[in-house]
């Protein structure tokens, strides 16, 4: 489906004000990760303190409520604020603009749920060959030190003692920073950057790129840019975010109710040596599953397939562009 848009700015101008509100959602984003040494009221015992021994201190079961809380606002305004604040100055209808305007069926939703699932071998195939890469032993300690922090972050965020729990962790871990990494990478960047360069593929790959980047795990890059170009290509095919979305959160919740089940049947479980290799030749028959799902994908989807990728201009106060009624 083509973006509509009423382009009030060049498209430099665009980036710059995307640019601009990231930047300051990053700043309100890093100010609130502090909430939990602010909470417990151990900021000052804390100053001078190295990175490491902050961690520490941050990284405790008590303190895994508030630092599910600190997940949420920080993807908020990191993603879905900044997002959101972009299409309403650069374009009237700000929701319409980031691909919210769309209807999904039943078909769709299905069908996208079943592409992450069949994508999980590519997933893993790709996390064994970026650890079979020829990386010195130096660099690749380094990323396995970042690795391990992150899986202690997640055992801490993801600590799920009950049901009641889990349901929490589903919403604020799964389902909402979904929707505002999408809004902010498929419906603002991917957007911006098909329209610009009239190039839909190559937007694609450039956000799934930062998509990944912007994760800070080495290990994982390609495995989560290979995802990012999967949501990209839903987006880009029927400028429905709500796909996406759903497609994202259905990604996210299968990985917390794994942790959820292991941990709940082995709660001394290590996270980092759960997932079993994946041979090569899985994810080659996972990229042929996925290409002829997306196959299917068209057909129950070719009512929103219209100039996917393009620029069509809405109707506004001094723009209106009467050939899209036409059309659709």
């Amino acid at each position: 489906m083509a973006h509509l848009a009423t382009r009030k700015n060049e498209y430099w101008t665009q980036l710059a004000i995307l640019l601009a509100l990231t930047g300051g959602g990053f700043i309100i984003a890093a100010i609130v990760s502090g909430l939990p040494l602010i909470m417990n009221g151990d900021l000052k015992s804390m100053e001078g303190a190295s990175e490491a021994d902050l961690m520490k201190k941050l990284l405790v079961p008590e303190n895994a409520g508030i630092l599910r809380l600190v997940q949420f606002l920080s993807t908020f305004f990191l993603f879905f604020l900044p997002a959101w604040l972009y299409a309403r100055i650069s374009h009237q209808k700000a929701f319409t603009h980031l691909g919210f305007h769309n209807r999904t069926t039943v078909a769709q939703a299905a069908l996208v749920i079943i592409i992450m699932v069949a994508s999980l071998p590519l997933v893993g195939a790709l996390t064994d060959l970026t650890e079979a890469l020829p990386f010195s032993k130096e660099t690749f300690a380094k990323f396995k030190i970042a690795e391990d922090e992150y899986n202690a972050q997640i055992r801490i965020i993801g600590k799920m003692d009950s049901f009641p729990e889990y349901l929490l962790s589903l919403l604020m871990l799964a389902i909402l920073p979904a929707m505002f990494e999408e809004v902010m990478f498929r419906g603002a960047v991917q957007n911006l950057l098909s329209r610009w360069w009239k190039m839909p593929v190559l937007a694609i790959i450039v956000t799934s790129l930062l998509f990944s980047v912007v994760h800070f795990s080495y290990l994982g890059f390609l495995s989560r840019a290979a995802l990012g170009f999967v949501l990209g290509w839903m987006f880009y095919r029927t400028g429905n975010i709500w796909l996406s979305i759903i497609a994202h959160m259905a990604n996210n919740a299968m990985a917390l109710t794994a942790l959820y089940i292991v941990k709940r049947n082995n709660p001394a479980a290590d996270l980092s040596k759960t997932d079993p290799p994946i041979p090569a030749w899985t994810g080659l028959i996972a990229v042929a599953v996925v290409y002829a799902l997306f196959i299917a994908f068209e057909k129950v989807s070719k009512k929103q397939i219209n100039r996917p990728g393009e620029e069509v201009l809405m109707e506004t106060d001094d723009v209106y562009n009467p050939s899209w009624e036409n059309k659709n």
